[in-house]
């Protein structure tokens, strides 16, 4: 019986090519979009839980006051780890990471010309890192491989890049130059679904024996540090309970310190908080995690209306197979047999539709990756969960898709049938509609969706900021920087360079220092966010003045500071501020003047109280061991390549060690909009996909009502019907529920965009015409869609209309 189902379905979509093509792509293509998103999602579930452990494992995080804001922290000082563990028996296990954020050079000692600087790749930890997580270790032994000083474990892809194809076990790199560290382990590259990722790991206990990191061996408090602290609780529920001991220890340690621990804003509270390592990931990611939900909700909302879409096609047809059914239920068939039937066949479309969805999805999957700027390891899509869950998507298509047409068609009465009373209404007209409403109101929705996100993030690359960021590029240096006013001289002295300034950090990186400016009459004093840069920086960056400095007074130097606007009405001062005094950090400094307000972060936040202290001597600031940004302003018609080219080769002369690095400052500033960036590309794409099926959809549904209407046509035209009144007669029944379906989406989308607008600081109105523009397009589509069908049966010759069976 099954196989004569099978050979029916077959027959069927052989014999109707056109609805089987537009059925098979509809279906396809949803389903395409879901396990796309389906594994993206399930990857970012499964961040770290696939350590044995993952359960009970934590990040350890102290907290510190600064004003009324408490900040957490992950990274600790080295004695977290072991005070933990001695604190509270519920602590199984600790282990430590530290990141070598300054950088080292490593080399081949063999092959010196083998030679890399590694500042994110690397780490020192404890030496049971590798039993308190599951990374695996291909070579070497878990146990003993970072249980000496001087040895390092390196992953697959560092001993590639190292020592090409010879074994790298036993073999030396030489550190700084200076110091042998032993090839003691290989271990697997890192899983992209790891919220941790190292490249080489080192033996915490070689720390020791470098100069440059020892000051961090010394603490005998916890706070604030630069190793990552991870505990394995015994019991996943004692989390709180070990808080408290924490909290005890802490006090407990600083008690035992002579002197002052934490001056300056930061306090410490004594407030320490245990975070799960399965939800690292979306913790600090904001990419992702803030659309996920979003996501899910798109994928099924697609994969709907393209189920919807073949629904509604297979019961259009209805009437065509009433006959078969009439027949079948005179010979004796019963209704869960003719059920049975068109669930075969609909499970042979949602076959053909997965094996062409998947082709697909394997071949597209790479563009999603890049347009999401993530990696997914090829592995993950045999991972069981992954395939457990692609199989009951497939179930699920399959259960759905049959179940409405088999429903309707083994419903239809035999009698009726074969005289030929069988109601249109029986086919599901309504619910066709229906269907067409809801796939056009999706459409007409993301549509309206597309287009406010494309108006926001323009306004938003077009938005005065009060910075000139035109041609301006920002040139981060270390503290291994060595003698910066000769490299910024040199740098300024390039034909193609207008100007440089200095600044202590980055624009548009959360990069500032923090101020508590005193208030009177509060007890409490206020935040306010701040940078220390050059006399050039102002003017480079074409700041505006709202209280220019008073003429012939000093405005640089530590004692004089500028204020923006929104710090002079946060802090209270009456205008003209310029002359004020205030107590900031406990110094007190002259207000030298006002700047107007400046976007100096992301537009998704309003402008904060902001105040600039202008150096007096840049070469002293910024003196060997002193970090900082060189901004650097190029003319406009230079080939950038060649100034960037000259700029890094004098940029090797000075710092040997830390590689060279340049940001654009407008891509710096559009770089806060990613996320926003991915969802409009993504929105782009979905809205293409829902708009293609749900024409295509219409299209069939037209062209099945033109061949229903085929002999009432030529009757019409034989009458004096002209084309235009056939096409608005066939067109009329589809357009009024795409109309309907406009009605509906309108208000709809105007909630959900406001609800994301509401992100922003600075945004766009939602503006009518938006709405009355997508509106137009959409009913433009489906008109065209319906007429391009209509006109073709208006102008068929009636004499071959009327011939026809």
């Amino acid at each position: 019986m099954i196989f004569n189902y099978l050979r029916m379905a077959l027959r069927q979509m052989r014999r109707n090519k056109l609805y089987s093509a537009i059925n098979i792509f509809c279906l396809a293509a949803g389903i395409t979009v879901t396990l796309t998103i389906v594994l993206y999602e399930l990857h970012e579930y499964s961040y770290d839980r696939w350590h044995a452990h993952s359960k009970r494992i934590f990040s350890m995080t102290s907290g510190e006051s600064f004003g009324p804001q408490i900040f957490f922290s992950p990274q600790l000082t080295i004695v977290a780890g072991p005070a933990a563990k001695e604190a509270d028996a519920s602590v199984q296990a600790m282990t430590r990471m530290y990141p070598v954020f300054l950088g080292v050079d490593l080399q081949n000692r063999a092959k010196p010309e083998l030679r890399f600087r590694e500042t994110r790749e690397m780490y020192f930890v404890d030496s049971n890192f590798f039993s308190f997580f599951s990374f695996r270790l291909l070579r070497g032994n878990p146990a003993t491989a970072l249980s000496r000083p001087f040895t390092v474990v390196v992953t697959k892809s560092q001993a590639t890049k190292y020592f090409g194809s010879e074994d790298p076990m036993g073999k030396t790199l030489l550190m700084d130059g200076r110091f042998p560290l032993e090839v003691t382990g290989v271990a697997a590259d890192v899983p992209s679904n790891s919220s941790i990722q190292f490249g080489l790991l080192s033996a915490i206990s070689t720390m020791s024996g470098v100069e440059k990191f020892q000051d961090y061996l010394h603490d005998e408090v916890i706070r604030n540090g630069a190793f990552s602290t991870w505990l394995l609780l015994r019991d996943a529920r004692d989390t709180a309970k070990v808080e408290r001991s924490l909290a005890r220890i802490g006090q407990a340690l600083e008690g035992r310190v002579k002197e002052p621990v934490g001056d300056g804003p930061f306090k410490q509270l004594h407030q320490y908080r245990l975070f799960p390592i399965k939800g690292q990931h979306l913790r600090f990611t904001g990419v992702h995690g803030r659309y996920l939900w979003p996501l899910v909700l798109v994928a099924g909302v697609i994969l709907l209306l393209a189920l919807v879409n073949y629904m509604s096609l297979a019961t259009a047809r209805a009437a065509v197979r009433a006959k078969e059914v009439g027949v079948r239920k005179i010979l004796g068939a019963g209704r869960l047999s003719l059920a049975g039937q068109f669930y075969t066949e609909s499970a042979v479309f949602a076959v053909v539709a997965f094996v062409v969805g998947g082709v697909l999805f394997l071949w597209l999957k790479g563009n999603f990756y890049q347009l999401m700027g993530i990696r997914i390891d090829p592995g993950f899509l045999t991972d069981p969960m992954v395939l457990g869950f692609f199989s009951g998507l497939f179930v699920l298509i399959v259960l759905i898709a049959g179940s409405y047409p088999s429903l309707v068609l083994s419903h239809f009465r035999p009698v009726a049938v074969l005289y030929g009373k069988l109601s249109r209404k029986l086919g599901g007209e309504r619910v066709r509609k229906g269907f067409i409403v809801l796939q056009f109101a999706i459409s007409m929705t993301l549509v309206i969706s597309s287009a406010v996100i494309g108006k926001q993030l323009y306004f938003i690359r077009h938005a005065d900021t009060g910075i000139d960021r035109e041609n301006v590029v920002m040139l981060p240096f270390a503290s291994t920087m060595e003698h910066y006013a000769a490299y910024r001289h040199e740098v300024e002295a390039l034909p193609a360079v207008k100007r440089v300034a200095t600044s202590h950090f980055e624009l548009y990186a959360d990069g500032v220092f923090m101020h508590m400016v005193d208030q009177p009459g509060k007890s409490s004093p206020a935040q306010v966010d701040g940078l220390i840069v050059d006399s050039n920086f102002i003017s480079m960056l074409g700041m505006k003045w709202e209280e220019a400095p008073l003429a012939g007074s000093r405005w640089t130097g530590k004692k004089n500071i500028l204020l923006n606007e929104a710090a002079v009405a946060d802090l209270g001062l009456d205008k003209p501020a310029v002359g004020r005094q205030l107590r900031i950090d406990k110094e007190l400094v002259t207000v030298a003047g006002v700047l107007k307000n400046f976007n100096y972060l992301s537009l998704h936040a309003p402008i904060k109280p902001f105040a600039v202290t202008v150096t007096e001597d840049a070469a002293k600031e910024w003196s060997p061991g002193i970090y900082g940004c060189l901004y650097v302003k190029i003319g406009a018609h230079v080939n950038v390549p060649t100034v960037m080219g000259a700029i890094k080769k004098i940029y090797g002369r000075y710092d040997l060690h830390t590689p060279f690095r340049f940001d654009f400052l407008d891509e710096a500033f559009d770089n806060n909009y990613k996320q926003e960036d991915q969802l409009a590309g993504l929105m782009s794409v979905f809205t293409t996909i829902t708009i293609v099926i749900a024409c295509l959809g219409l299209f069939a549904l037209a062209t099945f009502a033109a061949e229903q209407r085929v002999k009432e046509i030529g009757i019409r035209k034989v009458l004096g019907a002209s084309v235009a009144s056939i096409c608005l007669l066939l067109s009329g029944g589809f357009l009024r529920p795409v109309l309907l379906a406009v009605v509906i989406s309108c208000p709809l989308a105007g909630w959900v965009m406001h609800g994301w607008l509401a992100d922003f600081a600075y945004r766009i109105p939602l503006s009518g015409w938006i709405f009355t523009m997508a509106a137009i397009g959409l009913m433009g589509v489906a008109l065209a869609t319906v007429l391009f069908r209509s006109l073709g049966a208006a102008r068929a010759n009636p004499a071959d209309n009327l011939r026809l069976p």
